[in-house]
């Protein structure tokens, strides 16, 4: 395969249906966070309901720092991707604010619903033991890029 143009390599846009296929079959990323000129980034399982993603962090660890970078609220971004190939990738970009959802609301319901269906699990998830050991969070998209590029 030739590429002919630089927008080939760099990816043309993926439609609303592409994104959303791609969030609800992938089920993980890397969730982005920032405080001050500090950026954090940690992989994440996550659930998507066809618009907002949903996700808990375990009990912190002495050393994580992920629960302050929340915290301190601001922007976070979300980075999903499928690599097949040199030609053959998609990327999407969910740009947003985060939000702690209580164990006691009706949103929790909906997280742990939503990360039923479709969040990919790491043993770590398996291992949480009780609910009180997660807290959970939903990012609200106040963007979603996504760019893709195929082999014909």
């Amino acid at each position: 395969m030739t590429i002919d143009t630089t927008g080939q390599w760099m990816g043309t846009p993926m439609d609303q249906r592409d994104i959303d296929d791609l969030l609800t079959a992938k089920g993980y990323g890397i969730l982005s966070l920032a405080s001050d000129d500090e950026p954090y980034s940690v992989p994440i399982s996550f659930g998507y309901d066809g618009s907002d993603v949903y996700f808990v962090f375990l009990e912190d660890s002495p050393n994580g720092r992920k629960f302050d970078f929340v915290e301190e609220g601001g922007t976070a971004r979300l980075l999903v991707t499928d690599i097949g190939g040199r030609f053959d990738w998609e990327s999407i970009a969910v740009t947003g604010p985060i939000r702690r959802i209580p164990t006691d609301s009706k949103d929790w319901d909906r997280l742990m619903e939503t990360m039923d269906d479709n969040a990919w699990f790491s043993s770590d998830f398996q291992r949480a033991g009780d609910i009180e050991d997660m807290h959970g969070f939903r990012l609200e998209p106040d963007e979603v890029r996504g760019l893709q590029v195929k082999e014909d």
